[in-house]
């Protein structure tokens, strides 16, 4: 895992050269003729995450709801008149397959993202827009596969904007001379949270990058973290704090994007925290625009989760308990 981790700025760029010799949208006219009333973006895990991101990224620009699904089940208005993407990185995700089926019943347009297994079978049976992501890797550690494969098949349907793909293709450049210093402040953050509980604050639009890191810490480190949002949290969660303490932690992650009455909430609420006798963690991203800020906390959660994973002398790679409830499942 340290060497996946390592290599994410050298996956961006492997993904984004990948791309450009993807031909599977260029037969497909019916991409760009397509005007979709909404989008639904299926996956789980490590392979649905870039669904939170992209939802994100486009919530105030876009004028169609686009949204994550980690479900069997998908929402009543899916139509003939729905993008559905499908994301899978094994291909095999019971979930998600489940979902594409439904999204064919209802005659929605489907694409997916895949290595292989039975999602690429249906896609090339049935002809979907199909694009190929590598196999044999744990699916959390292939992110910026993911992220760039979702947001390439999305501006084909002219839905994610050019100017802001070639931004997010170009993060490899930043991440990669920024490395060093993600690596200095992994080891400053986890200095201060090992063997404490830890909990992950942001903004509701940075919603996505708390869940990543929460992912990260729960799969590489085998840690349970609690994860909220502002303004969300200040409504209830905040009272439960009266059972805080020194053995809990806060980091908030915040980001220019973040709404002004939201950073005052975060500096007022961090008070309270460090007056129960907590310690709190600002983390505020490096980078010069929101697709390089977007790359760095990811690359800095994923370190933050590999050296905790690595104090504890845990394998970051083993999901046993995964493979355990899989197992069961297939007997069923």
């Amino acid at each position: 895992m340290r060497k996946l981790i390592e290599d994410f700025p050298k996956q961006i760029k492997e993904a984004a050269e990948a791309l450009c010799n993807q031909d599977s949208y260029l037969h497909d006219s019916s991409a760009k003729e397509f005007n979709p009333d909404g989008v639904l973006i299926l996956g789980m895990g490590g392979s649905g995450i870039g669904g939170a991101f992209v939802s994100s990224i486009l919530n105030k620009t876009s004028n169609l709801p686009i949204l994550p699904n980690p479900d069997y089940s998908i929402p009543g208005w899916v139509s003939s008149n729905t993008l559905v993407v499908a994301c899978s990185n094994s291909g095999n995700t019971e979930e998600t397959l489940e979902a594409a089926i439904e999204a064919k019943k209802r005659n929605a347009k489907i694409a997916c993202v895949t290595s292989g297994g039975k999602l690429e079978e249906f896609a090339i049976e049935a002809g979907w827009p199909l694009v190929k992501v590598p196999a044999g890797f744990p699916p959390r550690s292939q992110f910026g596969h993911s992220l760039l494969s979702l947001a390439w098949t999305l501006v084909r349907f002219g839905i994610f904007p050019t100017a802001l793909y070639s931004m997010l293709e170009n993060t490899h450049d930043f991440t990669s001379k920024n490395s060093p210093n993600v690596i200095k402040r992994a080891e400053e953050v986890v200095d201060i949270i090992e063997g404490k509980n830890i909990h992950l604050y942001s903004d509701t639009h940075s919603g996505c990058i708390v869940t990543r890191w929460r992912q990260q810490l729960n799969e590489n480190s085998k840690l349970l973290v609690n994860s909220q949002a502002f303004p969300e949290l200040n409504h209830n969660e905040l009272v439960g704090w009266a059972a805080g303490g020194e053995s809990d932690v806060v980091i908030i992650l915040r980001t220019p994007e973040d709404n002004f009455r939201t950073q005052k909430r975060m500096e007022l609420t961090a008070e309270i925290f460090q007056e129960i006798g907590s310690d709190v963690i600002f983390i505020d991203p490096d980078g010069e625009n929101q697709m390089e800020r977007i790359m760095d906390l990811v690359f800095l959660g994923d370190y933050v989760s590999l050296l905790l994973a690595e104090r504890a002398g845990v394998d970051p790679v083993e999901i046993d308990y995964i493979n355990r409830l899989k197992q069961g499942l297939s007997e069923i």
